[in-house]
């Protein structure tokens, strides 16, 4: 069943052109992209419909729904397209999307952005810079986290310490590039 158009624009949506020229456009509607995702049952479209809606032109629509955030990234879909077409980076696409239009609940925007100026800065994840970036607006939410957290540090699964990449202007430059290629320059 074909997701209906409700404000279709006339414009393409540059955002959501993969580097390689692959794009949703290709998408035939077989819904094999669907029939392998671990997460389709919990998202109000489909990846199939997504595609859909995008094809149609519909892009915020596609972000207003979330199906974006509950993508796992696990390649499913991309790796079973009998079109070759990158469904998960159009998920992620979504996803950036759905958090730059603040179509996202005010956590998960503070989550992924939490995660992505701490990976920013360090040039890989680190848990203690993160907790405090998500925490830092709510402390009471924090509590119910301090058990896990010390469990993990005791068994040396977390570093207060982060561990840094040796040529921060590259991943600067990486930053910037993927900001330019958003369109938020």
């Amino acid at each position: 069943m074909a997701v209906q158009a409700l404000a279709p624009r006339s414009e393409p949506v540059r955002v959501m052109k993969d580097p390689l020229g692959n794009s949703f456009e290709y998408c035939y509607q077989c819904g094999l992209c669907t029939a392998s995702c671990r997460t389709a049952f919990a998202m109000k479209f489909t990846p199939r419909q997504v595609m859909n809606l995008l094809q149609l032109g519909c892009e915020d629509e596609a972000a207003a729904s979330g199906s974006g955030m509950l993508c796992t990234a696990c390649y499913s879909c991309t790796f079973r397209c009998p079109r070759g077409v990158a469904v998960t980076d159009m998920m992620a696409a979504i996803q950036r999307l759905n958090i730059h239009r603040k179509h996202a609940d005010r956590d998960i925007r503070r989550f992924y952005l939490s995660f992505m100026r701490t990976v920013e800065r360090h040039g890989r994840f680190h848990e203690i810079e993160f907790m405090t970036r998500y925490f830092l607006p709510n402390p009471l939410l924090l509590r119910a986290e301090l058990g896990v957290g010390f469990h993990l540090l005791t068994k040396g699964k977390i570093s207060l310490n982060p561990a840094g990449v040796k040529n921060t202007k590259a991943m600067a430059a990486m930053f910037h590039k993927a900001e330019e290629i958003e369109g938020r320059l």
